[in-house]
């Protein structure tokens, strides 16, 4: 084989390496509106559907449940967290804190609250845990709240878990 013949194979080899790596990865969505802009989770879209205040909801591309809620509000951020443990262990006896921890959203403090529960619907209390998660942080004077519908434990873990440390490491609250 001579030496232009190979340095041809070489070349043709390198440019499909190329072009197989390039079809792997997948540019970030970026979400953005008038409040705020974040980095949308693979897997997950944007729902733009809105049914209550949120600012944005987001939802696994192939599934319905479980959903993440951005809101704001005027409430102190540990007003927010208390009321979760508060309120929720009289609604739902089964209510129990995972973790409760200080968390940086894109360079801010927040507070991260873990916990468990029945689901919903569970009205004999005998049904398996459901993990959910309310991340609060405050700029400006505004509270702004990350929070998750209720999910199986391995479905939080493999999936909510995930979507939440990017939404916190790039949601950007507009001036």
């Amino acid at each position: 084989m001579t030496k232009d013949h190979r340095n041809k194979i070489l070349l043709l080899g390198l440019i499909a390496f190329i072009i197989m790596v390039s079809g792997c990865t997948t540019p970030e969505k970026i979400y953005e509106d008038d409040v705020l802009s974040f980095t949308v989770p693979a897997n997950w879209n944007v729902d733009e559907t809105k049914f209550s205040d949120e600012l944005a909801s987001l939802r696994p591309v192939y599934a319905k449940y479980p959903v993440i809620y951005i809101h704001q509000t005027d409430l102190k951020p540990d007003s927010v967290i208390d009321g979760y443990i508060t309120n929720y262990p009289y609604e739902y006896p089964r209510f129990e804190v995972v973790t409760r921890e200080d968390v940086k959203v894109n360079g801010l403090s927040g507070e991260k609250l873990v916990y468990t529960n029945t689901a919903q619907d569970d009205f004999l209390l005998v049904g398996p845990d459901f993990f959910s998660a309310v991340v609060v942080f405050q700029k400006d004077n505004q509270t702004y709240i990350i929070s998750s519908s209720e999910a199986m434990e391995h479905t939080y873990h493999s999936q909510v878990e995930p979507a939440l440390a990017v939404l916190m490491d790039s949601v950007k609250i507009k001036e």
